[in-house]
């Protein structure tokens, strides 16, 4: 395990400190001008490796992944792409919500992409306070932030702060339409179906071996969309009447039963 050494302090906005109105409004920037993950470059092997090395010298894997930068819709000026775990199925929906709607306190970075200046900036939010992080949690951020620059990788991949019930776990991400965000199941939890691509690394506890935690995959019906056609979630009064509208949308898309 790598030791930390002296570093500067790190302030990155939904991680070491509460973001503020300014730091929603460019995560938000940030989020719509991110490239669909299908024009992405192929992550060579060597790299993978490379973050498997990061990650093994600073034994963060219940704490730290890397991910695809990539985006899926287009949001207002005053949203940012927000996930919070679902009622009804064992999984999070993540999709443009009002910043005005959010306690700046109850939530932290899920995703973060390193900028031109260096620094990273969040683009994805999560429900929940940030954990406590360390000096050598801090370390391997600094560390993280060489490496990408170093193999170009900046606008390819970013650091995720993982969920703490799901190291180890791989799981499936489906985009609802081109503007109500994504659901992201557990494997187990859906019906086989193919993956496309893969978006997320982390490593398994006790293994420590990276492997691909995260990846988008098409529905049944071999479309990469539940609800298609350019029809998204209709109008409707509350976040329970909008999630069981989800619900029925997975399994007509044979996603769940």
């Amino acid at each position: 395990m790598a030791t930390a050494g002296v570093l500067s302090p790190l302030a990155i906005p939904g991680l070491h400190q509460q973001p503020t109105l300014a730091d929603m409004s460019k995560s938000g920037d940030i989020y719509n001008t991110l490239p669909d993950d299908a024009d992405q470059p192929h992550v060579a092997e060597a790299f993978i490796t490379g973050l498997k090395n990061l990650i093994k010298e600073y034994n963060v894997q219940n704490k730290f992944g890397f991910h695809l930068v990539h985006g899926h819709v287009k949001m207002a000026k005053d949203r940012v792409m927000f996930g919070r775990p679902m009622n009804s199925l064992p999984g999070l929906w993540t999709r443009p919500t009002k910043v005005d709607q959010l306690d700046l306190g109850g939530f932290h970075g899920h995703v973060f992409v390193l900028g031109a200046n260096s620094e990273f900036h969040p683009y994805e939010f999560r429900q929940g306070p940030p954990p406590a992080l360390n000096a050598n949690d801090n370390a391997f951020i600094v560390a993280a932030q060489k490496y990408l620059e170093l193999n170009g990788l900046a606008g390819v991949l970013g650091i995720q702060l993982l969920d703490q019930d799901t190291p180890g776990k791989h799981m499936k991400e489906f985009v609802l339409s081109d503007t109500d965000g994504t659901v992201m199941l557990p494997e187990n939890a859906v019906n086989p179906t193919e993956t496309y691509r893969v978006t997320g690394w982390n490593a398994v506890e006790g293994i420590i071996d990276v492997s691909g935690g995260e990846s988008h995959a098409k529905t049944v019906k071999g479309t990469h969309q539940v609800f298609t056609g350019g029809k998204g979630l209709p109008d409707v009064g509350g976040e329970i009447d909008a999630e069981e509208i989800i619900v029925e949308g997975l399994r007509e898309a044979g996603i769940v039963n």
